[in-house]
């Protein structure tokens, strides 16, 4: 469970900024459907977090930063070795202040895992890890497990038994945590897979879980019956893993089959393409004649015949399955962008749900029919900003200075009114027209 992540000089990120999904002790409406107590049983998160603001803003950048800490400390080890200690980590620094250049960049995540608290985080600077330390909450009181400066190391020799004799094998490029969880060390493993299980979805490369999902749909009966009952009342039908075979069938109808009840086929279909196999999806749709009677099934092209909202539902249900079965965490980029509001909210409702296994949702969104008040609490709104310097700044709703924000408030109304910041400032669009028409 995500409880906290910090990111600072890092793309429109200078001054370090909190990402937050402890819940507002301020804040009582939604207080059992929306929040959940963590694994330490201590402290009560957030299932949902919205993300709003203009563009350019920094909502992305937000996920980018998140997204780049899940990378690096999964592929730190291993990355370092195939470019021979010479490797110079793909980021970007805060660009528009030039002292931002000699500073290094920070990110810090703290979660819960198997009633335990974390906290993890690392410095760097180009190619070189600049400071590292890793927590643990026991009761009331952090733990120190490791620190480390520049290439001066500490740990604890009782609590984190499995850093000895790995501080020297451990190159200035590469995070500590990694080292120790290749040489198996059991808490470091944790950590590091707590971070492989984070999924993240960007509007622009959802289709990059299309593999995925078919793969799962071809192995998990259960996710396909729940796929089957999500996407019903889409009018799309069903999903499936029947073969389909365009050079017996003919290229696109399969015949009427008195046991075939899938409106929607989805399976692999196997191409040579640039010497490559590639995977296909295709979409079966019931044909009718002018009085409406059944005549045949069709079969479409997923890619080049259905719509754009389709195809990105179909790419990203593995993981939106996985994340609530298993209690995980979904970090989707523009999750409105091709959706239909209803379908938004259809898809919110599943993380606020009383049975939900701690799984928690974070997404961005323009989609101002998301910001009512029955559906979220004001802690669970965050609103991202750019100042004069190109500089972002990040507050919820609830941390809003200008004002006190009431529960009862129209938050959709207010935000487009400017009450909350984070909207495009335009200016006078008589300049524009008057080039136009002159």
């Amino acid at each position: 469970m995500l409880i906290e992540f910090t990111v600072g000089n890092f793309l429109s990120f200078y001054e370090p900024k909190i990402f937050s999904m402890n819940s507002s002790k301020s804040v009582k409406e939604h207080f059992d459907k929306n929040t959940f107590i963590d694994s330490t049983e201590k402290f009560r998160l957030l299932k949902v977090a919205s993300i709003y603001g203009a563009n350019a803003s920094g909502k992305s950048n937000l996920i980018k930063s998140l997204l780049f800490t899940r990378d690096f400390i999964v592929n730190s080890f291993n990355e370092a070795l195939l470019e021979n200690n010479e490797r110079s980590f793909s980021y970007e620094k805060f660009l528009l202040n030039p002292e931002a250049e000699s500073k290094p960049s920070l990110f810090e995540i703290v979660f819960s895992d198997n009633k335990k608290r974390y906290r993890y985080g690392f410095e760097l600077d180009n190619n070189k890890i600049i400071s590292e330390w890793l927590f643990v909450v026991n009761s009331t009181k952090e733990l120190p497990l490791f620190t480390r400066i520049n290439s001066e190391i500490e740990f604890n020799q009782r609590s984190f038994k499995e850093g000895k004799g790995l501080v020297k094998k451990t190159r200035e490029n590469v995070l500590f945590l990694s080292v120790v969880a290749q040489f198996d060390g059991i808490i470091s493993k944790i950590i590091i897979d707590w971070f492989k299980k984070l999924k993240t979805i960007s509007a622009l490369n959802d289709l990059g879980y299309r593999n995925y999902t078919i793969n799962k749909l071809r192995k998990d009966e259960k996710f396909k019956i729940w796929v089957n009952e999500f996407i019903k009342f889409l009018d799309i039908g069903e999903l499936s893993t029947e073969k389909y075979q365009p050079e017996l069938l003919g290229e696109n109808e399969i015949p009427k089959d008195e046991d075939f009840k899938n409106l929607v086929h989805l399976m692999k279909k196997i191409q040579k393409r640039n010497n490559r196999e590639s995977e296909k999806i295709i979409t079966m749709h019931k044909s009718y004649d002018d009085n409406n009677n059944f005549i045949k099934t069709v079969a479409f092209d997923l890619e080049t015949q259905e719509s754009e909202g389709t195809k990105k539902l179909i790419n990203m249900l593995g993981p939106l399955y996985d994340t609530l079965q298993n209690g995980l965490i979904l970090v989707v980029d523009e999750l409105d962008s091709r959706f239909h509001s209803l379908l938004t909210i259809k898809i919110i409702e599943f993380f606020l749900q009383k049975d939900n296994k701690n799984a928690q949702l974070i997404f961005t969104s323009h989609d101002t029919n998301l910001l009512k008040k029955e559906i979220f609490r004001r802690d669970q709104i965050f609103f991202t900003e750019k100042n004069n310097k190109g500089v972002t700044d990040l507050y919820s709703m609830v941390e809003y200075k200008e004002h006190h924000v009431r529960k009862d408030a129209t938050f959709d109304k207010n935000y487009l009114i400017g009450k909350y910041g984070a909207i495009p400032m335009f200016g006078n669009i008589n300049s524009i027209l008057n080039l136009i028409y002159e």
